[in-house]
């Protein structure tokens, strides 16, 4: 007669293995109901990862399982070396992207790239006065017109946002103003970060300009390192750049 049920008694061993069951013996109703729905758990799109998040009771039965959502974009930060266990990651997929990267990128260790371009202002009127050079949005400010008179630049984050906010100490930023010239001789002749000179030394290759070029191009590279809290050293130069 056969057993309704599975016991210890039942089983000489009390043991139960595979060979002791029947073939589809065992149907879902003698099992309890777990409350999981019968779906697909996990998959993705280009845009989006969908993960399943199950929970299991000490058994290690599943009790409730769902999908949760993830946005590829919503990532601040990516740990390269979790990506790639050589701590190197594969974006020439991502070259046709116009833009991939809308904040700051921080790489570390040496990095190497085959070209970059930099972001060049160009402005149509001359250099002139107290110009802003906001380091957040260019790398070059070109005035393609003749200067109007001696100048003196001011090196910021943007109109919101401060450099000393921007930069770390122990870095270095490096921004070119590029001044057209005419007949006058008109040059660069003070530095400001933020606004103020004070805590800013200005160090210049060779000497301190007294005077610019004359019908031709003078650029002025600056490169600013920070050493304390907006404590700078910014090493300068002027080129002539004749016709």
């Amino acid at each position: 007669m056969p057993l309704s049920r599975i016991t210890s008694q039942s089983i000489q061993d009390e043991t139960i293995i595979p060979a002791d069951i029947l073939d589809y013996s065992i149907t879902s109703n003698q099992l309890s109901n777990t409350g999981v729905t019968a779906t697909t758990f996990g998959g993705g799109t280009s845009g989006t990862v969908v993960v399943p998040v199950i929970v299991t009771d000490i058994a290690g039965r599943i009790t409730s399982a769902a999908n949760q959502s993830l946005s590829l974009t919503s990532f601040g930060t990516v740990d390269v070396t979790a990506l790639a266990s050589s701590g190197k990651v594969n974006v020439f997929s991502l070259q046709s992207n116009t833009t991939i990267f809308t904040s700051n990128l921080t790489v570390t260790g040496t990095t190497s790239i085959a070209q970059a371009k930099e972001k060049v202002t160009v402005t149509g009127t001359g250099a002139g006065g107290a110009i802003t050079f906001d380091a957040l949005t260019q790398a070059v400010a070109y005035y393609n017109s003749s200067s109007t008179s001696n100048f003196t630049v001011n090196v910021r984050g943007n109109s919101a946002t401060t450099l000393n906010s921007v930069m770390n100490v122990g870095e270095s930023l490096t921004v070119v103003v590029v001044s057209t010239q005419g007949a006058s001789s008109f040059y660069l002749t003070g530095i400001t970060v933020d606004g103020t000179a004070t805590g800013v030394t200005t160090r210049w290759a060779t000497q301190s300009p007294t005077a610019g070029g004359t019908s031709g191009i003078d650029a002025y590279t600056l490169t600013i390192i920070k050493t304390a809290s907006a404590t700078y050293t910014v090493l300068a130069a002027q080129t002539k750049f004749v016709p």
